[in-house]
């Protein structure tokens, strides 16, 4: 997450209440499918213990030779994630501590297939990293950050960064949980975003971070303006606030981060995360607000690491200072590919969002994980209206490709949305 920005939200319409018959459906799929991934035997064959040490010894020498006699050999597909895993490819290509690197992603979804790439040079006075992002949608990221470490074992760090972004698509269906499809729209937005964060790894797990920045909100025409209406010419400022003026705002913000997860494409322990920023309205006040953002993971592995049950609870609100308002490009939002997955993206928006989503993950082989999900998110005004009966659903399938520090491409299969099948591809997990 930008610490500046909230890495300027996108935008996503609500068709009516849909029937409680679809969550009967959608579990007894999820049920069925989870059951059937549950009760696969395993391949291990139980072995009658040799009386003596001797014997013990040969058995495991006969059984050693039996498994590699009867393993078949590892396919293309096996061999080259193989090599990826061992060479630490993906990190010399992506994330390599000196030089160039090429990026995937990164301007925010629906923006198009985004790929760029920097350098990064140590000096002796910290990091320094240069990026430059683009699209086929006319989307953009230009980007520098300085990271200093201090304290011993470099404990401490301070990081400081210039972003200069445009995300050319954003979508925008109207504020609250009841807006129709039908009514959607599109609009450009475009920011430049400087800030200053410090942080302290208190240990190994706990972080503890606060910055102050400074960010220029500007709203543009969408590049898809010809074939989705432009927001700017439905709505005015009571129905989107903050559509006609984009004031200039300082962020300061807090937040605190433990994570015991055991990699980056983690089998057991979790992320749990708190942040607070508050952006100050520099021309008048109207639109400073307060936004609040809790983020709850765990990751419960089960024989030996081959499946885990992953779990997420994200809850978000902004909160107007006074009487001022929250503008709408900057609201919670829910649906695309990490959220509310069957739905359309940013196809929620309000002060308040809820999201509860669970994944059974399945090793069909140590590079290749199945899953099956269930989303349920909703959008308010407030926390307090939320109500567990207006919760909207989402269910499905996908694949994870990828190795333990790393997924490089997913594929989900998405049910439960206005749109009778939904297909998402990115190129990192959903969480």
């Amino acid at each position: 997450m930008t610490p500046a920005m909230a890495s300027l939200p996108p935008m996503e319409s609500t068709a009516g209440t849909r029937p409680r018959q679809r969550w009967r459906v959608a579990l007894g799929i999820a049920a069925a499918l989870l059951l059937g991934l549950l009760v696969t035997p395993s391949p291990l064959a139980a072995q009658d213990a040799p009386s003596t040490r001797a014997g013990a010894a040969e058995a495991a020498r006969r059984a050693k030779a039996a498994a590699l006699a009867e393993a078949p050999p590892p396919n293309r597909v096996e061999r080259t994630f193989s090599f990826i895993e061992e060479s630490r490819l993906f990190g010399r290509v992506f994330n390599p501590p000196r030089g160039w690197f090429a990026q995937v992603g990164g301007v925010g979804e629906g923006n198009g297939f985004t790929l760029g790439g920097g350098y990064r040079q140590p000096t002796p006075l910290g990091v320094l990293t240069v990026r430059g992002l683009g699209s086929l949608r006319e989307s953009h990221l230009l980007g520098v950050d300085f990271t200093r470490a201090f304290l011993p074992r470099d404990a401490g760090f301070i990081t400081a960064s210039v972003t200069r972004r445009h995300e050319a698509v954003q979508r925008y269906y109207g504020e609250g949980p009841d807006t129709s499809f039908d009514d959607r729209t599109s609009f450009g937005l475009s920011a430049t975003q400087v800030d200053l964060t410090a942080g302290v790894r208190v240990t190994r797990w706990l972080t503890g971070t606060a910055g102050v920045g400074f960010a220029n909100p500007d709203i543009k025409e969408s590049s898809e303006a010809s074939r989705v209406p432009g927001t700017q010419g439905v709505h005015d400022d009571s129905s989107a606030p903050g559509l006609t003026f984009q004031p200039e705002y300082v962020v300061s913000h807090l937040g605190v981060v433990i994570d015991t997860r055991d990699t980056a494409n983690p089998r057991r322990g979790g992320l749990y995360q708190a942040q607070v920023r508050r952006f100050d309205d520099r021309e008048g006040g109207a639109y400073s607000f307060t936004d609040t953002r809790i983020e709850l993971q765990q990751f419960i592995p089960f024989w030996n690491l081959s499946r885990v049950l992953a779990l997420r609870v994200l809850a978000q609100h902004a909160d107007g200072l006074g009487q001022a308002q929250v503008p709408f490009y900057l609201m919670p939002t829910l649906g695309g590919a990490r959220s509310l997955r069957g739905y359309d993206r940013q196809r929620f928006r309000d002060r308040s969002q809820l999201l509860i989503s669970a994944e059974y993950r399945y090793e069909v082989n140590p590079f290749l994980m199945a899953a099956v999900f269930y989303d349920a998110g909703q959008v308010a005004a407030d926390w307090s209206a939320f109500h567990i009966k207006d919760l909207r659903d989402a269910y499905g399938i996908g694949f994870r490709f990828g190795y333990s520090n790393a997924v490089a491409l997913r594929a989900d299969v998405a049910f439960g949305g206005e749109d009778p099948v939904r297909l998402i591809v990115g190129f990192s997990t959903s969480f």
